[in-house]
């Protein structure tokens, strides 16, 4: 069968299918991997009392606040590159900040689902707004895992044995798939299969997305890794152990996002953390500073939700008082 009779629901059949086949084996790897993290930490641990710097700990928030912002500018770029016109600022980072707590629901289709649902009040179409999500998957993940990976070879030799060869190899694999991501993003619409156009709701000509998406997805990443750098400072790592595992805490969230089956990650992105940390700060404070991020990140997660639907409700009611301003004659016909 040739691409253009390969129709719009065929694809979708297929996405259910995979997706039917790679949930479960998903869960089991995850379930796996936390169970394995569990036991390594408990046979390492060291009754030691965590001390912790709770003014580094409170700068640590700073540029995780700050990464969420870019992370909704970028999105805003991508969905306005795919309806080809602007969309408003405000109510789109609104948006985007609301749609980041759905992602605890399992599945992560919470996430698609709120975008989805306020598609509206942003002008774009929900279909295109559902499928950015794919694209912005692509670039988020390649981006984190060569940031990731950069950062820990930069610092391999402040690692060790298993961790120093996982930022060697690890580079180059991520390399790869972050090279062969930004050739699919720079694609012309022109060279996509007319179904797929159809599937993501593309309109218009061009690249696939803008360059200022993956972009400001490196500087979201290098955002996160400063929040690390403070974070493991702030539970009694060194400077250098402090530089050496910042690529842990960009690389955790990209392997949280990948567990699908698990609501935000939960458990996976701690588990891989606190092994990233342990042999360079040690198990107790290890897992101090995986449960800390993770903390931050939701609370985070939660004033940047209250603080989308402020932003709505006030949009709403600007909107609303416009309409009663308007004279007889400003009024469209009924």
């Amino acid at each position: 069968m040739s691409a253009s009779a390969f129709g719009i629901a065929d694809w979708k059949r297929l996405a259910r299918r995979l997706a039917r086949i790679a949930r479960p084996l998903l869960a089991i790897l995850a379930i796996v991997f936390v169970v394995y993290a569990a036991r390594d930490l408990a046979a390492r641990w060291e009754s030691s009392e965590v001390q912790v710097d709770w003014l580094l700990l409170a700068c640590s928030i700073a540029p995780l606040a700050l990464s969420a912002l870019v992370l909704a500018i970028g999105w805003k770029w991508l969905v306005e590159r795919m309806v080809g016109k602007s969309l408003p600022r405000t109510a789109t980072i609104a948006l985007n900040l609301e749609s980041q707590v759905a992602r605890y629901m399992p599945g992560k289709v919470g996430l698609v689902l709120v975008r989805m649902a306020g598609a509206a009040r942003i002008g774009a179409p929900a279909s295109t707004v559902g499928s950015s999500a794919v694209i912005e998957t692509l670039s988020y993940v390649a981006v984190g895992g060569a940031c990731g990976f950069i950062a820990l070879a930069a610092f391999a030799s402040s690692l060790f044995g298993a961790l120093a060869q996982l930022g060697r190899w690890g580079l180059l694999v991520f390399a790869l798939f972050a090279v062969a991501t930004l050739v699919v993003l720079s694609l012309d619409r022109r060279r996509i299969p007319e179904a797929i156009l159809g599937a993501l709701g593309l309109h218009g000509t061009g690249a696939l997305a803008p360059l200022r998406l993956p972009l400001s997805h490196g500087v979201y990443w290098m955002l996160t890794m400063l929040h690390g750098y403070l974070v493991t400072r702030a539970v009694g790592g060194s400077h250098e152990a402090a530089l050496a595992s910042s690529g842990f805490y960009v690389l955790a969230p990209v392997v949280g996002f990948l567990a699908i089956v698990v609501p935000g990650g939960l458990g996976v992105r701690e588990a891989f953390l606190s092994i990233g940390l342990a042999p360079s700060i040690g198990p107790a404070a290890a897992l101090s500073a995986a449960l800390v991020s993770r903390t931050a990140s939701v609370l985070l997660d939660v004033a940047g939700w209250l603080l989308a639907r402020a932003l709505s409700r006030d949009s709403a009611s600007k909107s609303l008082a416009g309409a009663h301003e308007q004279t007889p004659a400003d009024r469209p016909p009924i």
